[in-house]
């Protein structure tokens, strides 16, 4: 059985997922609440589901981009867990988890996915349709919703990811010729949890256990310590 963790942003969310099927998701809101609430709510998800620490035989984790303090804990929390008893460990880019989640009709579509970077900044990556799944076409940028807008010049895009007020102001205002921009739904847009648990199983099992190791993974922050 995997768990999977992921405090990238002000978002906090874990899930417990057997392959078969996904036994629990949360993922709510905290702020910037991550340090004192993961370690309980990891304790209540295991009580509740019937769970035990032992049962658990791999660890995944949001490995960011996002929050320099929220990516901190989160991988703090995921490493010990996993090196306690020498568990695997599967990092998943935080982009990577809003993309895999998204539909896949729109092929000739440019995918935009986006999470708050604070200081009114967002962290953005484009993704394509390349064989059935969505494939990042280049490393993620911090800029703004006005920058970012600016720049667009392909023919069509969807936007999915945390939109913030600013973010839904800007996209209702946008006019471009020639661009054509669509705003996910919401139930659709966010980061799932499950949804980096499944890539996690994924990629463990098509790949070397060796590259797995707790020791190895590494977060990736794009912002300052916030």
């Amino acid at each position: 059985m995997l768990i999977a963790i992921d405090t990238a942003t002000k978002y906090l969310g874990l899930a417990l997922y057997d392959e078969q099927s996904l036994i629990a998701e949360q993922m709510w809101r905290t702020g910037n609440k991550h340090n004192t609430l993961l370690a309980p709510s990891i304790e209540n998800l295991l009580q509740i589901c019937d769970v035990r620490a032992s049962d658990i035989t791999m660890v995944a984790v949001a490995n960011g981009p996002g929050s320099y303090t929220g990516l901190r804990i989160g991988v703090a929390m995921a490493k010990g867990l996993a090196s306690v008893r020498q568990l695997p460990l599967i990092g998943v880019n935080t982009l990577d988890v809003i993309a895999r989640g998204q539909t896949t009709n729109d092929s000739n579509d440019t995918l935009l996915c986006a999470i708050q970077a604070g200081r009114k900044r967002i962290i953005v990556g484009e993704y394509e349709l390349i064989e059935g799944q969505w494939q990042a076409k280049n490393d993620a940028i911090t800029t703004t919703w006005d920058e970012l807008l600016a720049s667009l010049d392909a023919p069509s895009y969807q936007i999915a990811g945390e939109i913030d007020k600013t973010g839904l102001s800007a996209i209702a205002s946008f006019s471009k010729d020639d661009v054509n921009l669509k705003l996910v739904d919401v139930a659709q847009r966010g980061r799932r949890v499950a949804v980096l648990a499944q890539e996690a199983w994924q990629r463990y099992h098509a790949g070397n256990p060796d590259e797995f190791m707790p020791a190895k993974l590494v977060p990736v922050y794009l912002n300052e310590p916030s």
